[in-house]
């Protein structure tokens, strides 16, 4: 019996050590926090066409008492020109500044995901509530893969989420169609995003070669329609993506503009 239970409890332990190893390898990317001396500065700009033409607000045909006969478009840029809410980080870098510490929350409000983008920390939870009186669900995909897809009632208490896997996860809801977001999972700090001029700024970034990418969701959207005039569902335009290589030299500031359609 004894020797049943020892058996047992090895087993339990070589199964808790098994989970700790995948969850630590899930959130190792490599990146080792260091100082960094004589840094230099990654500054720049975002901007389109003022002139474009887009759905400005969005149609809603559900829930309307709590959701509104429309919304404002989430992924609209600003009417001067510049384009906030976009991701700019360095592809991949091994070593440099710590993290900053921050508190994350991903709310249903008005039939919206608040943010509509956000930047997340590698292994930091997410906070994810409901506060409007109708049932949500937060449907978070990565890759066109489903990582999680729960249901938040009206009145449900908060809940923790935590993602794994770095990149770009995309949000729905599948009682709301037109609601939508993004979480960018960052393996180190070298990523910000643009503010409401289209203006960013990566600072304390080691010395050297490398690629910076930008990322934004498209601000294209079509009301898809049946027969009888319903709206059945909303089809948005291919994210934006671009890259340039830069170079970052000891103590000095660099100006890297991006242009998007």
């Amino acid at each position: 019996m004894k020797k049943r239970i020892l058996l047992l409890a090895i087993i339990f332990l070589c199964g808790c050590s098994k989970k700790q190893e995948e969850r630590e390898a899930a959130y190792s990317s490599g990146y080792k926090v260091v100082a960094v001396a004589n840094g230099g500065t990654i500054k720049g700009s975002v901007k389109t066409s003022p002139e474009q033409k887009f759905l400005s607000t969005i149609a809603t045909q559900k829930d309307q008492d709590v959701c509104g006969s429309s919304h404002p478009n989430p992924a609209a840029p600003s009417m001067g020109g510049g384009v906030a809410n976009c991701i700019i980080g360095i592809e991949s870098i091994t070593a440099g500044k710590d993290f900053a510490k921050k508190d994350y929350t991903l709310d249903q409000k008005t039939c919206d995901f608040l943010p509509h983008v956000q930047i997340v920390n590698l292994g930091s939870p997410i906070i994810v509530s409901n506060s409007d009186k109708v049932l949500h669900n937060y449907h978070i995909n990565r890759n066109g893969e489903t990582v999680i897809n729960e249901a938040q009632p009206e009145g449900a208490p908060p809940r923790e989420v935590e993602l794994k896997q770095k990149g770009l996860h995309s949000i729905s809801c599948d009682v709301h169609p037109w609601m939508r977001g993004f979480i960018w999972m960052a393996d180190h700090p070298y990523y910000t995003m643009s503010d409401a001029n289209g203006s960013f700024s990566l600072t304390d970034v080691p010395p050297g070669k490398y690629k910076l990418i930008l990322w934004r969701d498209n601000w294209d959207v079509e009301e898809v329609k049946n027969k009888d005039g319903v709206i059945e569902s909303y089809k948005w335009g291919k994210d934006f993506s671009k890259e340039q290589e830069v170079t970052v030299v000891p103590g000095k500031e660099i100006t890297v503009d991006f242009n998007l359609p």
